[in-house]
């Protein structure tokens, strides 16, 4: 009796440190990957802006003004695509993030604890029909 208690506690406890473990592991990826992008949007902002610095720097004359004010509207054009492409890498990001933790966590539940599935929303569900 108490060798089936212990043993019943001890694959419940190996159970659960699995589980933490492959959460644990998802959430490190996670963070490892926005950080590795947080880092490569500042460098990439950063030298940007240290050539529009240099590139004021070196203005002696109206023909040279010219030239940066045109280079910095290109230079403001680029950076709107880049703002689109960075915003849609983070959806990316946020989207591979939620599904990856939903699966960890799909896996982690065994069968009798799995969550009920969502009711579905739309017009008249979900409502009481009073």
């Amino acid at each position: 009796m108490q060798n089936d208690l212990l043993d019943s506690f001890n694959e419940k406890s190996r159970q659960l440190f699995e589980r933490a473990t492959r959460l644990n592991e998802t959430l490190f990826q996670q963070v490892s990957k926005a950080t590795e992008m947080q880092m490569d949007a500042m460098r990439r902002y950063a030298d940007i802006a240290v050539e529009q610095a240099r590139k004021v720097a070196e203005v002696r004359d109206l023909d040279s003004l010219k030239d940066v004010a045109q280079h910095q509207a290109d230079t403001l054009k680029e950076l709107s695509e880049q703002f689109g492409a960075d915003l849609n890498a983070w959806q990316n990001y946020f989207n591979e993030t939620r599904e990856q933790f939903q699966q960890a966590l799909s896996e982690a539940a065994p069968a009798s604890e799995a969550p009920a599935p969502a009711p579905e929303k739309g017009p008249g569900k979900g409502k009481d029909p009073a």
